[in-house]
């Protein structure tokens, strides 16, 4: 696979989220050696006689994270329909990859160099050369691209780029003849990667290229959480260093899109059919979270 086209497969199945790090970037890939636990990311939500299925995804793992715990398949059964962050297939469309080109790359002659500080550039060259990276083609690449393409090669080398929760399910999804539907547009996602990071772009790529480094130990702790599906963990690893130190990349990635779609996801709740919600697992933490914010408006929430 042509290597552009590669990193776009990886940011059409993300999960936005964490801290304007790697760990923005990691919240696409948590990960876990496949363990037994009594309990994981998969919450029924219910209020009289409507009820759902949520779940917080992973949207790349390896080999070794399957098969995903029963609970996972056994609410698949269950469902009729499948609600997805936006439609995956719509992702994957000419039109959208080419939207999604557009705003990732510069387009109009302009290039890396003259958006970024010398330093930054220096740095990234520094990096790419030790990292066994072609440097050359990310003169032409936005800062948000940037730092998909290093987390795509890092990921790629730690062999962690595989398909995820959400793809492993909208396929057995097509299978069954199950609906298939998404809780955002194609369009929205693509807005969000587009914006990602703006107005800190050299501090998108520093920090990146320092954090990258962690990603080991950083996703160990993220696994667990999400495997397990711990709340306050993944709060804790994830959430609670962006809130502090990136406020408005909280508010963007995480808060705002949660808030809108929670009418989505209680209109859901409304519906004669059966539904599978999956999104990120950091969407599901937090005060702001929507599981906290289903419980406050009155919906029983209870772990699978």
């Amino acid at each position: 696979m042509d290597n552009r086209l590669q990193i776009l497969d990886f940011v059409k199945t993300k999960v936005l989220g964490v801290k304007i790090t790697m760990r923005t970037l990691l919240f696409f890939g948590l990960l876990l050696p496949c363990l037994v636990f009594a309990e994981t990311s998969l919450w029924r939500i219910s209020k009289g006689s409507h009820q759902l299925v949520i779940g917080g995804t992973v949207h790349l793992l390896g080999k070794s994270d399957y098969p995903l715990p029963d609970e996972y398949e056994q609410a698949f059964r269950e469902i009729g329909t499948l609600v997805l962050e936006a439609d995956l297939d719509a992702l994957s469309k000419p039109k959208s990859q080419a939207k999604l080109i557009q705003g990732l790359m510069y387009t109009d002659g302009s290039t890396l160099q003259g958006k970024i500080k010398p330093k930054t550039y220096k740095t990234l060259a520094r990096y790419c050369k030790t990292a066994g990276l072609s440097f050359k083609p990310m003169l032409t690449m936005k800062p948000s691209m940037v730092v998909l393409t290093l987390t795509m090669a890092e990921l790629n080398r730690l062999g962690l780029a595989g398909a995820g929760v959400d793809q492993f399910f909208l396929a057995k999804a097509k299978q069954a003849g199950k609906k298939i539907t998404g809780l955002e547009s194609a369009e929205s996602q693509i807005e969000t990667l587009e914006n990602m990071g703006k107005g800190h772009e050299d501090e998108l790529i520093l920090s990146t290229i320092k954090e990258i480094r962690k990603t080991p130990e950083f996703m160990e702790e993220m696994k667990k959480a999400w495997r397990t599906g711990n709340l306050s963990d993944l709060e804790q690893v994830g959430i609670k260093t962006m809130k502090a130190e990136f406020p408005e990349l909280n508010e963007s990635l995480l808060t705002t899109r949660n808030n809108a779609w929670l009418p989505k996801i209680k209109a859901l709740l409304n519906t004669p059919e059966r539904e599978l919600i999956l999104v990120g697992a950091l969407h599901l933490a937090g005060g702001e979270g929507i599981l906290a914010q289903l419980k406050k408006q009155g919906y029983a929430v209870k772990q699978y």
